[in-house]
């Protein structure tokens, strides 16, 4: 069993009792000896990582090795404690050396392995970029590495740190000058040839992939939460009832994982604990300690326990909630019965019958073996730290090679030269590089954006140390009301879904939401006693689902047999039979991806299918995107994998984009997601990798907003599937099916979240349109494809004191129509050849009488004026005038009452552009006059 295993190995698995090895051991230590890259599949608790390390050891017993011989990769801080722990079991014995590498070590730890290289070193990805970058001294070592092991390769494949660590392995291949062997490790891959290609890379090594064939048998119960008013509370009853200590119970958020512990405190339930990635060090590991030493009875977590963390024999696995994909099912069932020959036990808690079904199809998927399939991804702005990276590895480094080494990635192979050429120009322009002949070196903007003191910098300074990392910081909403902090929202969540005026309950609480500051990144809450609060969905929540579960709902409304599965108690069975049975009883067909129902409500229009999340989410968005160029900024939409929703508008949206032809439609998806808060969101996360400092200008930013397009399209959207669907309903491929009432499918839908237009967008798209220039109501609906009513909304809003982009307005007196402009260019527009005669007097020495109200309506006070004395010098006359803002401002002729009457008035103005509007409303009263 262990045929060339080195001696030493042996006698140490004798010390450990050990009487066999795995399949998977057996199976790995052959290609692993033979110096092979190698990839290990296999379920979790059959062993994986001595499957790799061993063999490994084995080799760095019989000769001579330098620090760092082996480097260890793991994609969760939480998991390197514990690697760490299991491979110095060995390592030690033999005279090894391991060391742990990640933000949360101790210094005093910290500071003993750069004193001492260790032969063994365990991080993650951002751990190594950090040494390829920064730790000059101790990259040194790197230069006698022979070993790379990537656990948990699943998660990084079709992900940026994904593609960061390849790109890493190629610069430290090209650095030590060594082809070392490269290791991979997971328990769900579904494309074992792709995950190799990306993880071997340019290694000319031979490869292996060991698969084991051992099946993991499991037992699962899905089971409904009773929901009698009060959700929190019987959800908690329903998971207390469930367990069966030690448990994990996994939660799809944060903030799920909290609500639920506060719960069931509630209910007097002790020994339950909290993991995920925004506790503490301390207080992870304690409940890790907790959980190895049996005294934990349940912990509440997300995806942070998924992975292969040794805490000791779990016994049951709790999901709130079905998994978003089949991958991340297995990997939370894994966790209980964690050895070979053990049997995971679990059940899924749901809290309406879709989620039933949804988690029927996920068991229906991994009984068949069926698994997500990764997505091959190359990310520009991992390219562009990558370069900047070299640049500070080296000093100065060459363009050849810096092609040479990023195209050696599997991930980049196909990047052609004018891209990479463009990207460096890019990034010379913002001085995040400067070239000088062929070498690139680092440009002076560098340190403006990742500075060691953030305090002292500009505010789109980033921490030194984020530069090293591509995991995704989620911005955040401060939650006040007056001076007290009530908690916060996920940005991304308040930009889809929440607008003055909404209702959120929050702590236990209700809240009006009072103003929202996009600036500050703050929200103002009011107490509210009454009315219907919605739960904010914080970060975490937001992941599609899977495209295979929907596919596989479909079957099993096909065969209904499926949902007599033993795995259902009768409750559900009851409930799923009963979603059948009605569309039967309405005399409807049975739900499939062909069959579109159409529903009117008396608020919107909803189209419930079953179908691919990233589809419904495009049409959603389209929708939205139509509705707001003709009709109303007040609309909303839904999009699920039961279909999508528009908020009622006068015609049928979806009727006139199905009458498109395939460019139109193509050119509409493109602009509704330029328009989306999904596509603000991903433009602002990547601007900085780029060295853009400031707002993306759409003209001279042309890289960043098409990477953006591109990364906002992959994560959140599906074009080619969407062209696809409305192909279908064109062909009669898909049947619309008009029902009076509301279907089971529609009213899953409509329990989802509405997504609302992102007025702040509108705001900058308006401020960035009137630069420069000023437009009429009707001019400006055409350029920005808004409503003219809408837009006037808008434009009135925007000249109130409070907002960021203030506008104003004045009255073009050629042809009488009222034009609107930024309230800073308003005084460069008076002397403009353009409207030069909307603000010159016939008569400069006509006397007229200015009235102004303050802006809280509390004073008033009237100045007499002539045009001349302010042509002569408006900043005397700013003056006299003694408010700081003017709620309303008119002027009025003291000889004419009939002219008195049709004279103009200027709302919420202020007074650096009083004189420029008196001069304005004289010249029109003059013109009414004397032309």
């Amino acid at each position: 069993m262990t045929e060339g295993l080195n001696h030493k190995i042996s006698s140490l698995m004798k010390e450990r009792n050990w009487k066999k090895v795995t399949q998977i051991q057996e199976m790995s230590m052959g290609p692993i000896l033979k110096g092979h890259n190698t990839l290990i599949i296999a379920p979790t608790g059959f062993g994986k990582t001595e499957a790799a390390i061993l063999p490994i050891l084995s080799l760095m017993t019989e000769s001579e090795h330098k620090p760092v011989s082996m480097i260890y990769i793991t994609p969760l801080k939480a998991l390197i404690n514990d690697i760490t722990i299991r491979i110095d079991w060995w390592a030690s014995k033999l005279g090894l050396s391991v060391s742990r590498k990640h933000g949360e070590v101790p210094q005093k730890e910290k500071n003993l392995r750069l004193k001492k290289a260790p032969h063994i070193l365990v991080t993650t990805p951002e751990g190594l970029e950090i040494d390829m970058d920064w730790a000059s001294k101790f990259r040194e070592n790197y230069k006698n590495v022979n070993w790379i092991v990537v656990d948990e390769i699943h998660e990084l494949i079709s992900s940026k740190r994904g593609a960061q660590l390849f790109v890493l392995l190629e610069r430290l291949k090209h650095f030590s000058g060594r082809d070392f062997q490269r290791v991979g490790l997971s328990a769900t891959i579904r494309d074992e040839k792709f995950v190799a290609s990306s993880l071997f890379g340019s290694s000319c090594r031979p490869i292996s992939i060991v698969k084991s064939n051992m099946g993991k048998e499991f037992k699962l119960r899905i089971r409904e939460v009773r929901n009698s008013g009060n959700l929190w509370q019987e959800s908690a009853k329903t998971i207390r009832d469930s367990l069966e200590p030690p448990s994990l119970i996994f939660t799809n958020s944060r903030f799920l994982t909290e609500r639920l512990h506060e719960e069931l405190e509630r209910l007097g339930e002790n020994g339950i604990f909290v993991h995920h990635s925004s506790i503490s060090r301390d207080s992870k590991t304690n409940t890790e300690e907790h959980l190895r030493a049996g005294k934990a009875k349940a912990v509440i977590c997300t995806k942070t326990l998924e992975l292969g963390i040794d805490i000791g024999q779990v016994k049951k696995i709790v999901m709130y909630r079905p998994p978003p994909s089949v991958a991340s099912f297995l990997q939370r069932l894994g966790r209980s019965g964690h050895c070979v020959g053990g049997v995971p036990q679990g059940e899924i808690i749901c809290t309406q019958s879709f989620d039933c079904l949804e988690a029927l199809a996920i068991y229906s998927l991994s009984k068949r073996g069926v698994l997500e399939k990764p997505k091959r991804m190359r990310p520009l702005d991992v390219v562009a730290r990558e370069i900047v990276g070299m640049a500070l590895q080296y000093s100065s480094i060459s363009l050849d090679t810096v092609y040479s080494i990023i195209t050696s990635s599997f991930v980049y192979k196909d990047l052609s030269r004018r891209e990479f050429l463009d990207l460096i120009e890019y990034l010379k322009k913002n001085n995040l590089i400067v070239i000088e002949g062929d070498q690139i070196k680092l440009g002076k903007s560098f340190f403006k954006i990742w500075t060691f003191n953030k305090n002292n910098n500009f505010v789109w300074a980033k921490s030194f140390s984020e530069f090293f990392s591509l995991i995704t910081n989620d911005e955040t909403f401060r939650l006040k009301s007056g001076d007290r902090s009530i908690g916060e929202i996920d940005a991304l969540y308040v930009y889809k879904h929440i607008r003055p005026g909404d209702m959120i309950r929050i702590s236990g609480k209700l809240w009006k939401v009072a103003r929202i500051h996009n600036g500050s990144l703050t929200i103002d809450l009011l107490p509210a006693d009454k009315g219907e609060g919605e739960i904010p969905i914080w970060r975490g929540d937001s992941v599609p689902k899977s495209s295979l579960i929907p596919k596989e709902m479909e079957r099993i409304f096909r065969d209904s047999d499926l949902l007599k599965s033993e795995i259902l108690n009768e409750e559900v069975k009851r409930d799923l039979e009963t979603i059948l049975r009605k569309y039967e009883e309405n005399g409807l067909p049975i739900p499939s991806s062909r069959i579109i129902y159409v529903t009117l409500t008396d608020k919107e229009i909803v189209y419930s299918s079953i179908m691919d999340e990233k589809v419904a989410n495009t049409l959603a968005h389209v929708l939205m995107y139509m509705a707001t160029t003709k009709y109303t900024l007040n609309v909303y939409s839904r999009a699920s994998i039961y279909g999508f929703s528009i908020g009622f508008t006068e015609r049928d949206l979806f009727s006139d984009l199905i009458s498109m032809n395939e460019k139109k439609i193509r050119k509409l998806i493109i602009k509704s997601i330029f328009r989306s808060p999904l596509f603000m969101s991903v433009e602002k996360e990547i601007q900085a990798s780029f060295g853009k400092i400031g707002k993306v200008n759409p003209k001279e930013d042309k890289l960043i907003v098409r990477e953006a397009l591109r990364q906002t399209v992959r994560k959140y959207f599906n074009v080619k599937g969407t062209l696809k669907f409305i192909g279908l309903l064109k062909a009669k491929k898909i049947e619309i099916v008009r029902t009076q009432e509301l279907n089971p499918l529609a009213e899953a839908l409509l329990s989802h979240a509405p997504i609302r237009p992102w007025m702040s967008g509108v705001n900058l798209l308006i401020y960035e349109t009137l630069k420069e220039g000023a437009y009429s109501l009707k001019e400006l609906s055409e350029m920005l494809s808004i409503p003219p009513k809408s837009l006037e909304v808008k434009l009135k809003q925007m000249r109130k004191t409070e907002s960021k982009y203030r506008v104003t307005s004045f009255i073009d007196v050629d042809n009488k129509e009222m034009r609107w402009c930024l309230a800073e260019e308003l005084k460069s527009l008076v002397n403009s050849d353009e409207f030069f005669t909307s603000f010159s007097s016939i008569n400069k020495d006509e006397t007229f009488i200015a009235e102004m109200k303050s802006a809280d309506g509390s004073s008033s006070t009237e100045l007499i004026f002539k045009p001349g004395q302010i042509e002569e010098n408006p900043d005397d006359f700013i003056k006299r005038i003694p408010m700081e803002e003017i709620g309303e401002l008119r002027v009025v002729d003291p000889v004419d009452p009939v002219i008195c009457n049709m004279s103009p008035r200027y709302y919420f103005v202020k007074r650096s552009v009083v004189p420029y509007l008196l001069l304005n409303a004289s010249a029109y009263i003059q013109n009414l006059k004397y032309t």
